[in-house]
């Protein structure tokens, strides 16, 4: 699943260059609805980071900083950063994966479709919002349905520093 993650990154982002704005913003209420309403439900895993986590989150890795470059490079693509949220229901009852996809699905529904890419039977659909003017991508969306698995960076991030960064991976 990682693996699939970054390549679907690797892919996605020098595409974002080229991409048309055709679908509207995902909504952050919206999704903190989901995360609300199924947090504490049985088999469910849940982790939300707001501005205040991702700063403390971005000053760690300041100060893991090795002088390489990478992390400093990686540290400018990530300035845009304002929250994490990521929901993994693996373990919960079909019938409640099937209410949780189809409640992710709709929210989904109206936000652009970056990138759709399937691996062995594993399916990872990559949403945002892409400013062409500006060169940002802001508010990506993760989500594999089969894997029940969710994950929401908020904020926005210029295209061309997080393609130097995944350049050197």
């Amino acid at each position: 699943m990682r693996r699939l993650l970054l390549l679907t990154m690797v892919l996605i982002l020098p595409l974002g260059l080229l991409a048309h704005t055709q679908g509207g913003k995902i909504s952050k209420r919206k999704v903190a609805s989901v995360f609300s309403s199924f947090k504490n439900s049985k088999g469910v895993e849940s982790l939300s980071l707001g501005r205040l986590g991702t700063s403390l989150l971005k000053g760690a890795a300041k100060l893991a900083d090795d002088g390489d470059g990478d992390t400093r490079q990686a540290l400018t693509a990530m300035k845009g950063l304002t929250g994490i949220s990521i929901l993994s229901y693996e373990e919960a009852e079909k019938p409640l994966q099937q209410k949780i996809n189809n409640r992710l699905q709709s929210i989904l529904s109206d936000a652009e479709l970056l990138m759709e890419a399937k691996d062995e039977g594993e399916t990872v659909k990559i949403y945002g919002s892409v400013n062409e003017k500006t060169g940002k991508l802001s508010d990506v969306a993760f989500f594999a349905p089969s894997d029940c698995a969710f994950i929401f960076l908020s904020g926005s991030f210029d295209i061309e520093d997080l393609t130097k960064v995944l350049d050197k991976q």
